[in-house]
């Protein structure tokens, strides 16, 4: 008996190999291609926007966090979601700590460094974790601005005991 999706050509299954990745280099291909390299722009190490726009991310995270409790409230019904904005916010704060000290401790960075494409040099101690937190909050709350006078990322940097370097490769 016919099934609605035989006709001459098809097969049974998924074709061969639709669940492995190709591997450029095994086949002798060059593992990017060039218009992909040629579009590459490389870090500038020395510039303090990658820092500030860590500082602004962690801020909208926080921000989008305590807005979903917002949100959550409303469709939970409660009469006045805006008159629960502070513990909200609260939460909010709470929720990035926790995902922050974890992140900095598994992924050497913040939320808001890892979307500016930025990461510590080298593993975080333990001991140094909240002052990184700590000074990544600030530094979110005042919109990155201490970032921008003097060395860069003395701020992180210096919590963390480490530098802060680009996780993009220059090409």
């Amino acid at each position: 008996m016919k099934r609605p999706g035989d006709h001459p050509g098809s097969h049974a299954g998924p074709p061969e190999g639709w669940d492995r990745l190709d591997d450029p280099e095994a086949e002798g291909r060059e593992a990017v291609s060039p218009t992909v390299e040629s579009q590459r722009i490389p870090p500038d190490e020395e510039s303090t926007i990658p820092l500030i726009a860590g500082s602004w991310g962690d801020l909208a995270v926080i921000l989008g966090v305590g807005a979903g409790a917002l949100v959550a409230l409303k469709l939970a019904g409660h009469g006045a979601p805006f008159a629960a904005a502070p513990w909200a916010l609260g939460l909010a704060v709470m929720w990035w700590v926790a995902a922050t000290a974890t992140l900095v401790t598994i992924r050497r960075a913040t939320p808001g460094m890892l979307m500016a494409g930025l990461r510590f040099e080298r593993a975080v101690p333990p001991r140094r974790v909240a002052w990184v937190v700590v000074v990544a909050l600030v530094l979110s709350a005042t919109l990155g601005i201490p970032t921008a006078v003097g060395r860069r990322g003395w701020a992180l940097g210096g919590a963390a005991g480490s530098g802060i370097t680009s996780v993009v490769e220059p090409s």
